[in-house]
């Protein structure tokens, strides 16, 4: 930490005295979180599940109950030249937890945080060269920035997050911007059987084009993605999310049955992947806003059993009150039929933020604790009924969320893949249409200085999950508890 610091201030020092002859403008800015927690029942794929839960279901123990306190910095420094010519470069320096490794960061993050520990917990977030065409309005972003496609309902459930690629942007008229982007998803040699590496087939890119449409009272934005896998995509390392949300269950294994169990084999095969959707927002007058969602998306392989297809749609009323938003969320998304030999029905993801209200068991907004956190709606269908922005004092605010969500997945399909694939799904990621939670969230936000807020988010997960469908491979029936979460969140921006 201190060396970084370091030497970003020589960084800093060296441009200062270089400002006559270069021109370049440093600025810098950043984000600070401190997170304090206290979790129960939400530990990954073992959520909603006690003590006693887990000695019945799993034959062992763990405590689901823990309290984390973590920190996390997002320094960013911009090298202006001007207004045709711009870097930006930002660090993340953590997650970790104060006392230890936190088990939901990666190793580099983690660790640190540990009595008598110095380490640097830095990496690159992004890192992006801004410019634009000479004599034109054309804009170009090349390197490791944000991206995020369309959505005006409840974030977008394909992709809000860093990647590595090119954008373009030019405004067509005064009313319409069309937007081009390549990205390089996954880009890992594959090592074959003789030892050798092959560094064409295990390739993700994604080509897609974005029109945005501004009218007076309404707005739509039609979007299209279209990209290629390689063959060995699915066998490289360190892919992430990128991988499990454009593939099904059983990744490239070709599935068949064979005197009532699943037998699979390796079936390696190019995929196209595309995307195509449409987001739309409508104020008829001031107070009132309508949105709507709505994507289809698939692969297409050589065999069924390893394609994925599937549809969302989602929608959005919010009428502005002076003490308070009234805002009604509601969703869909196909899930997966009773047949594990025909691939998946639900929708593809790359590395989503879907937030339609549920913020312990969807994506949280500021907590960087230990939540459910599913960024996607794959498999669900729901409908959040909340009152937002509620304020009766003076930089003080609070927002309130009911939500009710259950699964669209057929029930048989968690005993196939957990017990005759050999799989692993859970109830904290994978819901039946025999399952159900409602979620009750209520959030404070107090704003102590004008760059430092204070966040209290309370969540409570009330669980109908059937037993029945997540038997043991005994046919015992499981148990399953309800989970909470509370979060004091602290946020100093700059």
């Amino acid at each position: 930490m201190k060396k970084l610091l370091t030497l970003f201030l020589a960084a800093g020092m060296t441009l200062s005295a270089a400002h006559s002859a270069s021109a370049v403008e440093l600025k810098v800015s950043g984000m600070y979180d401190f997170s304090f927690t206290g979790t129960s029942n939400m530990s990954g794929s073992r959520s909603f599940m006690d003590s006693s839960d887990h000695r019945h279901n799993l034959k062992r123990d763990l405590n689901g109950r823990h309290f984390d306190a973590l920190q996390r910095l997002r320094l960013g420094l911009e090298f202006v030249m001007g207004e045709q010519l711009s870097a930006f470069y930002q660090a993340q320096i953590g997650t970790f937890a104060w006392g230890g490794p936190y088990k939901g960061a990666s190793k580099a993050e983690a660790d640190g945080g540990a009595l008598a520990t110095r380490a640097a917990n830095v990496a690159t977030r992004l890192a992006y060269l801004d410019w634009m065409v000479p004599n034109t309005s054309v804009h170009v972003r090349m390197g490791q920035q944000p991206f995020a496609l369309p959505a005006f309902v409840a974030g977008s459930p394909i992709l809000d997050d860093p990647a590595t690629g090119v954008t373009i942007t030019a405004p067509v008229c005064d009313w319409l911007d069309l937007s081009g982007f390549w990205i390089r998803a996954i880009s890992d040699p594959w090592k074959n059987s003789s030892g050798e590496y092959d560094y064409r087939s295990a390739d993700v890119d994604l080509f897609g084009l974005v029109a945005d449409a501004k009218f007076e009272s309404f707005r739509v934005a039609p979007w299209a993605v279209v990209g290629h896998g390689g063959k060995h995509f699915s066998e490289v390392g360190s892919t992430g999310s990128t991988t499990s949300g454009i593939l099904p269950f059983n990744g490239m294994n070709r599935l068949r049955w064979n005197n009532g169990e699943l037998e699979k084999s390796l079936d390696p095969s190019s995929s196209t992947i595309w995307f195509a959707g449409i987001s739309g927002e409508y104020r008829p007058f001031d107070p009132l806003r309508l949105a709507l969602d709505f994507y289809y998306s698939a692969t297409e392989n050589s065999h069924a059993s390893t394609e994925r297809n599937g549809w969302y749609v989602a929608g959005l009323a919010e009428y502005k009150m002076p003490w308070f938003v009234p805002t009604l969320v509601a969703w869909y998304a196909s899930g997966d039929d009773s047949n594990p030999t025909n691939g998946s029905e639900q929708p593809l993801t790359l590395s989503g933020g879907f937030d339609p209200g549920a913020r312990a068991y969807f994506d949280g907004r500021y907590s960087i604790a230990n939540t459910i956190d599913k960024c996607d709606a794959g498999g669900t269908w729901g409908v959040s009924a909340q009152l937002n922005k509620i304020t009766f004092l003076k930089d003080l605010y609070h927002d309130l969320a009911v939500t009710y969500f259950q699964g669209t997945n057929n029930k048989d399909m968690p005993y196939d893949i957990n017990k005759r694939y050999g799989g692993s799904v859970s109830p904290a990621d994978y819901l039946t249409s025999k399952d159900n939670i409602i979620e009750v969230d209520f959030n404070s936000s107090y704003h102590i200085y004008k760059n430092l807020i204070a966040v209290l988010e309370l969540s409570y997960l009330f669980q109908d999950i059937d037993g029945h469908v997540w038997r043991s491979a005994t046919n015992e029936k499981a148990d399953f508890s309800d989970a909470w979460s509370a979060s004091l969140n602290f946020r100093y921006m700059f």
